[in-house]
């Protein structure tokens, strides 16, 4: 079975590893141990803090299964409270002629600058060899999970860029035919350097608008079209009320989404369970649900089937007590819990 976990700094040669094989994809993560550390202690202190607001912070997760990381997955607060966010916006420019009485309408994409806060969830990579076995769905929502937790230290909007297209040669039609001309460097170069600041964009890129019917014929069909390894992810997400918002990556064109973290099914919908046994059983209430632990620090995060008991339930005095479940041993284990400790179930 796969969990989910926050990551700590034992991991730091596993994920290094990790990093190492995914290199030309993972342009979200650092590329020394020495950055690695720091990233690793960031997420730390994030989840440490006591503060209930967002600030800056970073919570980076680990997909484990056999003592081995095969995935991660990251979310980031308070994204362009410093500096602007840059994307290109789509976008109906018109333009009328009095003379001739001649209305001209085009679709066009134009720098736009998010200015407002929002979190941001990122740094999405799954091992090849663990993909397509449930591992993915589980690294991608724990990211919801450890959110519903304590909603008030995540800015109220949600974003996701979405990797963008590539054709069957590997290389990108977006950035190819058109942005590559902004810029005096290789993609992966100029990635690299976005994820850490892209305000450089809008300091290389003109401010008018480009008429998307006079770009190359591949840069067009790549607007807002997700790579093919994405496609899961970005329906996953679509089924989280997450929707594009019209704004598209200025390097690959790949599209940007968002959400109100209010309206976020798996956020909202968690409901909290007590442990009142760890032992095999049959037929189970619930199969394959969401299981994580109620706590910001030691999160874990598994699926797996769970059991109420409802002769525990007039166990306690206070109506608001927490419904008595049955866990498996291995449940337990993965989850690092105990009989009376309190778990949160997305059924």
């Amino acid at each position: 079975m796969y969990r989910v976990r926050l990551v700590q700094q034992k991991d730091i040669d596993k994920i290094f590893r990790l990093i190492k094989s995914g290199t030309v994809t993972m342009t979200t993560m650092p590329k020394t141990k020495i950055d690695l550390k720091k990233r690793i202690k960031w997420s730390n202190v994030s989840a440490k803090k006591a503060s209930k607001s967002p600030n800056h912070d970073s919570y980076l997760f680990v997909l484990e299964k056999g003592n081995q990381i095969h995935g991660l997955s990251a979310i980031y607060t308070s994204v362009s409270k410093k500096k602007p966010s840059v994307y290109f916006k789509q976008q109906n420019e018109s333009y009328y002629s009095k003379d001739l009485k001649i209305k001209n309408e085009f679709h066009s994409l134009q720098l736009h600058f998010v200015k407002t806060p929002y979190t941001e969830l990122g740094t999405l990579y799954i091992d090849p060899k663990h993909r397509g076995k449930g591992g993915g769905k589980l690294i991608s929502f724990a990211r919801f999970m450890y959110m519903s937790i304590s909603p008030k230290r995540f800015d109220r909007k949600v974003f996701v860029e979405i990797r963008g297209h590539k054709d069957k040669k590997g290389s990108t039609p977006f950035w190819d035919q058109f942005s590559s001309h902004f810029f005096d460097l290789n993609f992966f170069d100029a990635d690299n350097i976005s994820y850490i600041d892209n305000n450089f964009i809008s300091e290389l890129i003109p401010k008018y608008p480009f008429p998307i019917d006079l770009m190359p014929l591949k840069a067009r069909q790549s607007i807002g079209k997700p790579h093919q390894s994405s496609l899961l992810a970005y329906k996953l997400l679509r089924d989280q009320s997450f929707e594009p918002n019209g704004l598209v990556d200025v390097l690959d064109g790949g599209p940007c989404i968002s959400a109100h973290i209010n309206n976020i099914p798996f956020v909202n919908t968690a409901k909290s369970f007590k442990i009142g046994e760890i032992k095999k059983f049959n037929n189970p209430s619930t199969k394959g649900s969401f299981i994580f632990k109620d706590s910001l620090n030691d999160f874990v995060a598994t699926r797996a089937d769970i059991l109420e008991i409802d002769k525990f339930e007039t166990s306690s005095k206070s109506k608001q007590a927490p419904k008595m479940v049955r866990i498996s041993p291995t449940c337990a284990r993965l989850l690092e819990v105990n009989i009376g400790d309190c778990i949160k179930v997305i059924l």
